[in-house]
C-alpha cells in the first residue's frame, strides 16, 4: 500500500464505490457520502454535505489528494430542481476548493460531464481534450452542463491563484459492476438502457435495437477508469482537461451482438428492430493527451467488459 491518504468525496455512487474497490489496496481512502452510509472493504466512512461549509471542519487536513466526484446530475435527480446543481457543482466545488487550499492539500482530481461538448453527441467526431464549451441550452441537462463547466473554471482559477495541481476527467457513461441499474430521464426513473437489454435476452430471448444501429459510442469501464484515476494520483505535474475514454467507440450493431453472445443462454435471440426510437448518441474521444501524459491504455475491450460484469449481476445469481 501506498503511504498516500486520499479523500473520496462522493464514494458512495456507483463510479466512487467502483474506484474504490479498485484502488483500496493501494492508498488510505476516507470515502464521504451523503445520504446512504456505505461499507467497503478497508475504507474508513465519514457523512459530508459539500454545500454546507460547516461540514469540512469535522474533516482531516493532511491528505495528499481529494478526488471529487459528488455533484448533482440529472441521472439521480428525481424531478426538475434547477437550483441544486448551482448549489451543489459550483458552490460545494467552491467550498472543496477553499477546503484544499487552506489545509495545502496539493492535489485535486474532478470528474466532469462530457455533455460540455454537445455539438460532438450525433457527429463521430473525436472529442479534443481542450477547446471551447458548446452546450445545449434546453432540457434537463443544460443548467447541470453549464454548472460542471463553472466549475471546472472555479478549478483552473484555483490552479493559477494557488497552484493547486488539478486534474479534471472528462468522461462519458463509465459501464460498472454494481447493482445500481435504475437513472432519471428529466426526472422520471427509468432502468438503464444496457441493464434492460441484458434481461430481455435471459428472460424472453430478445433485444430492442433503436434507432441507427451504426451509431457509436466510448463505453469505458470502471476497471479501466479507475485505473487512470490512480495514475492522476502518482502524476505530479499532470494539470488540466484530459479525456477519459477509449478512442474506440462501440457500434449499437457491436453491443447488441456481444451481449446476446455474453448472456443469451438459447440459440437464435430475436432481434426487434425499432429505427423510429431515439438513437443512442454517435461520439468518440480523442484520447492522444491522457495517453501521452499518463501512458494509459484501457484493458477491457466490449466483451471482457461484459463477461466482467456478468459475473457480478445479481438477478443472474
Amino acid at each position: 500500500m501506498s503511504n498516500k491518504k486520499i479523500l473520496m468525496i462522493g464514494a458512495s455512487g456507483s463510479l466512487g464505490e467502483g474506484i474504490c474497490n479498485e484502488i483500496y489496496s493501494q492508498y488510505e481512502i476516507t470515502g464521504t457520502y451523503l445520504n446512504s452510509q456505505k461499507s467497503l472493504k478497508n475504507i474508513s466512512f465519514l457523512k459530508l454535505d459539500i454545500t454546507n461549509q460547516a461540514d469540512f471542519s469535522s474533516l482531516e487536513v493532511d491528505f495528499d489528494c481529494v478526488i471529487l466526484i459528488a455533484g448533482a446530475m440529472p441521472a439521480t435527480m428525481k424531478g426538475y430542481d434547477p437550483k441544486k446543481y448551482i448549489d451543489v457543482n459550483v458552490n460545494g466545488t467552491l467550498n472543496v476548493l477553499e477546503y484544499c487550499r487552506k489545509n495545502k492539500i496539493k492535489k485535486l482530481i474532478y470528474i466532469m460531464t462530457f455533455s460540455d461538448r454537445y455539438d460532438h453527441f450525433y457527429s463521430g467526431v473525436p472529442i479534443k481534450a481542450n477547446g471551447p464549451a458548446s452546450l445545449n441550452y434546453t432540457g434537463d441537462h443544460s443548467i447541470y452542463s453549464i454548472s460542471k463547466v463553472a466549475a471546472c473554471e472555479l478549478l483552473e482559477h484555483y490552479h493559477q491563484e494557488y497552484n493547486l495541481q488539478t486534474i479534471i476527467f472528462r468522461i462519458p457513461t463509465v459501464y460498472c459492476y454494481d447493482d445500481k441499474f435504475d437513472y432519471y430521464v428529466n426526472g422520471e426513473i427509468k432502468t438503464k438502457a444496457y441493464i434492460r437489454m441484458i434481461k430481455n435476452v435471459m428472460t424472453k430471448n430478445e433485444i430492442e435495437v433503436w434507432g441507427d444501429i451504426n451509431n457509436a459510442k466510448d463505453m469505458p469501464y470502471i476497471k479501466d477508469f479507475a485505473r487512470l484515476i490512480s495514475l492522476a494520483i502518482e502524476h505530479d505535474s499532470a494539470q488540466g482537461i484530459f479525456n477519459a475514454g477509449t478512442g474506440n467507440p462501440i457500434s449499437l450493431d457491436n453491443l447488441v451482438d456481444t451481449i446476446i453472445e455474453v448472456f443469451s443462454t438459447k440459440n437464435n435471440c430475436r432481434k426487434i428492430f425499432l429505427e423510429e426510437k431515439p438513437s443512442q448518441p454517435n461520439f468518440t474521444f480523442d484520447m492522444t493527451e491522457t495517453k501521452k501524459v499518463f501512458g494509459y491504455e484501457p484493458k477491457y475491450n466490449l466483451r471482457n467488459m461484459l463477461i466482467d460484469i456478468k459475473k457480478n449481476l445479481k438477478f443472474i445469481k
